[in-house]
């Protein structure tokens, strides 16, 4: 936890930190990319877009996430456990309450494709 509130991190810090807070949340089965984030990730190109922490609204800070599901689980759930998940964890390391959080579900994984 940071010393002082409202303490900077990088995207990447904040991102891989709201990872390792939700990536046990049952039905998860991980952060979206696209091919083209995928590769830019690898070539340190581009910053991990899956999570974003926008601190320009008026409300506050708001937490994007972008997510994969897996077929079996009850979406609504699923996104419920990994909002409230990375709020409480980035607010404790922040020190800053979310005013929002918004989870995208991008995929849904182990769909049987004919």
């Amino acid at each position: 936890m940071p010393d002082q509130p409202n303490a900077s991190f990088t995207p990447e810090v904040i991102a891989s930190s709201v990872w390792e807070a939700i990536r046990h949340v049952p039905g998860l089965v991980e952060l979206h990319r696209t091919p083209f984030q995928s590769l830019g990730e690898k070539a340190h190109i581009e910053r991990l877009q899956a999570v974003r922490l926008d601190r320009a609204t008026e409300d506050g800070p708001t937490l994007d996430l972008h997510i994969v599901v897996d077929a079996g689980a009850h979406i609504p759930t699923v996104a419920r456990q990994v909002a409230t998940a990375g709020a409480d964890y980035l607010a404790g390391m922040t020190g800053t309450a979310l005013a929002h959080v918004r989870v995208h579900v991008d995929d849904v994984a182990g769909l049987d494709q004919e």
